[in-house]
């Protein structure tokens, strides 16, 4: 396994959501939101195929965003080990009063809270929509 810090080009990013159930995205899409990655860790096989990734997104100062968590087949011990190199990012370089948000799936909010992400209900609420 090795990780590196660095963002997958817009091919090698589809097929890894789509390996781990996420939907793909267009490639333009992709390139543009990739190129914007504050932060991004990869953990590759020995062979050097991507297995799983995360990025965070935001502004640097106030909000950081953990998007993009995949993993390929799904490993609760790869994920925990993407979750620890953005949880050390975040500790160098987010501001203390910065806010850090993260969509979770629902098997795996119990790793999350195990880094320290709870609910944010009822104080408030996660919307999502497509425009």
């Amino acid at each position: 396994m090795k990780i590196s810090y660095e963002v997958p080009n817009p091919s090698e990013y589809n097929e890894l959501r789509t390996a781990a159930g996420l939907s793909e995205k267009e490639v333009s899409s992709a390139k543009t939101a990739l190129s914007r990655s504050v932060f991004s860790v990869l953990i590759r096989d020995e062979e050097s195929k991507l297995i799983g990734m995360a990025r965070i997104v935001g502004d640097g100062g106030c909000y950081f965003q953990i998007v993009d968590i995949a993993v390929r087949p799904p490993d609760k011990e790869i994920k925990k080990a993407i979750m620890n190199e953005i949880t050390d990012y975040l500790r160098e370089n987010a501001p203390k009063d910065a806010d850090v948000i993260l969509m979770a799936d629902v098997p795996s909010i119990g790793l999350y809270q195990t880094f320290g992400f709870d609910y944010t209900y009822p104080k408030s609420i996660s919307l999502s929509g497509t425009l």
